[in-house]
């Protein structure tokens, strides 16, 4: 299993031909034939793929049929009526099965219609200057989690500002709170601008784990605010404060705040979510042995018109970057990810990728250890880099690179056998890594592992400041810092 995007896919384990319920990301595609075991990261979120096992949350079933009906003649025999029948009936005895493993979906308005893969928010930006789609999708991931695990616990009424009553009442709905919640893809499907609001729709996909087995849920949320309303600046810690003041947030029957008083209506001042839709609700059992396929490598790269152009406006911007010089600080980061993934400890890595990735890597590490398992992806390289996209906005410059590797790629139990890929077969991948860095920040691109402030090796404490000169490293101010890892045959660019 390969440490490289989201460890463990999260298929559905009634399969697709019953839930098809990976289209697009996240998951492996379900549509078109073709399904693998990658997941798709969220930015900041992240994850760490696993190819040779099929991933954690894998569909071991499925129904196919191989041949069909045929007659010889005009008339229907008494035996082929009997056949119809009984294959009705076992229809109606899947879908009922289904039904039940899915659960309800939470809400009693019309689902919103399937939305376009990719949003267009060159708009908002204009409207808004100080939008940023890292700090939305940060602000977005922390706020899902943060709800679900408040549900049904007066704690929920602590994110009051920033959902809706009837977002509050559909998560008190959903049952008892999972203890953690592991976001696999967290993406902006689309937004729309209105005279009275703006609107943005995210789909998740996650797992929430708790006293039973894990429930993958997958998601949309939309999130509106009033136009006049404005983005606030990068938070290092979040704290769901008034989104009028400031001051903590106490809950208030009136959606008043009780330092400044202000009535604060749905979206009057930030994002707030409006409304959720449960696509889909399904017990998962992890499952990290076996190996499937690799999928999505022959897949052309998906490349934004106007990277080339944007690349040369932050080397304009910063002579010191270019793509020449990031190629080393992406080695960097790709050996020492690896390495800390083989050493099943990934404290290594802090300062080289951002905090909600490693926490997501870490959570797998944990699994793998529950389940008396270790992965190792030896001998790993990278053959070529793809310089795929490029955003800037005024908290963070983000570069996409479609990265070409390969390892050996095994899963062993606690006896050391072999239960997944292979120790001597090497196995060749894709996938697109995201990197960010502030926008404010120019000079040389670190490419060795030390503190790109002070450079001390890098050592990096628990609140994500470096040992030695006591700065805030692990949050991409001062350089390159891997914040989402997406899977060939599910990003779109």
């Amino acid at each position: 299993m390969r440490w490289l995007g989201a460890v463990l896919p999260f298929a559905i384990v009634l399969g697709c031909a019953i839930a098809d319920a990976r289209p697009g990301g996240g998951h492996s595609s379900s549509g078109g034939g073709r399904s693998s075991s990658s997941s798709h990261s969220y930015s900041s979120g992240g994850g760490y793929r696993s190819s040779s096992s099929g991933g954690g949350y894998s569909s071991s079933g499925g129904y196919s049929s191989s041949g069909g009906y045929s007659s010889s003649g005009g008339d229907l025999s008494v035996g082929m009526i009997v056949m119809f029948a009984v294959f009705v009936a076992v229809f109606f005895l899947i879908s009922t099965l289904a039904k039940q493993q899915t659960g309800p979906t939470w809400t009693s308005v019309t689902p919103e219609p399937a939305p376009e893969p990719v949003a267009d928010l060159e708009a908002l930006k204009q409207r808004d200057p100080g939008f940023s789609v890292a700090v939305f999708e940060d602000f977005a991931f922390e706020l899902y989690a943060a709800a679900h695990r408040g549900r049904g616990d007066p704690k929920l009424l602590a994110l009051q500002p920033y959902l809706s009553p009837m977002a509050l009442g559909q998560l008190d709905a959903r049952g008892p709170a999972p203890q953690q919640v592991v976001i696999g893809t967290l993406r902006i499907e689309r937004n729309a601008i209105h005279a009275t609001c703006e609107r943005i729709l995210v789909r998740i996909e996650a797992t929430h784990i708790g006293a039973g087995s894990p429930v993958f849920a997958v998601e949309r949320w939309r999130f509106t605010r009033s136009p006049e309303a404005k983005s606030h600046p990068p938070e290092r810690t979040r704290t769901w404060p008034c989104p009028n003041c400031g001051a903590p947030w106490v809950p208030s029957p009136t959606r008043n705040c009780a330092h400044c008083g202000q009535a604060v209506k749905v979206g009057q001042f930030d994002w707030c979510v409006d409304q959720i839709w449960v696509d889909s609700e399904t017990t998962a059992l992890a499952s990290l042995t076996g190996t499937v396929p690799e999928y999505g490598n022959d897949l052309p790269t998906v490349v934004h018109p106007a990277v080339s152009v944007m690349m040369s406006q932050i080397t304009r911007d910063d002579p010191e970057v270019t793509f020449d010089t990031l190629r080393p600080r992406i080695l960097l980061i790709y050996q020492q990810l690896n390495t800390a993934w083989n050493a099943r400890d990934l404290t290594p890595v802090r300062g080289l990728v951002t905090a909600s990735l490693r926490n997501y890597l870490d959570y797998w590490l944990r699994e793998y250890a529950r389940q008396g398992l270790h992965n190792t992806l030896a001998g790993a390289q990278v053959a070529d880099l793809h310089l795929a996209k490029i955003t800037r906005d005024q908290h963070y410059d983000a570069i996409t690179v479609r990265v070409f590797a390969s390892g050996a790629d095994y899963t062993q139990d606690a006896n050391d056998r072999i239960v997944g890929g292979s120790t001597t077969v090497r196995r060749a991948y894709t996938e697109y890594w995201t990197f960010l860095r502030s926008s404010a920040r120019r000079g040389r691109v670190t490419v060795t592992p030390t503190c790109p402030n002070c450079g001390a090796p890098l050592a990096i404490s628990d609140i994500g400041d470096c040992t030695h000169c006591n700065v805030a490293v692990e949050n991409a101010s001062f350089d390159w810092t891997l914040s989402k890892i997406e899977q060939d045959d599910s990003y779109t660019g």
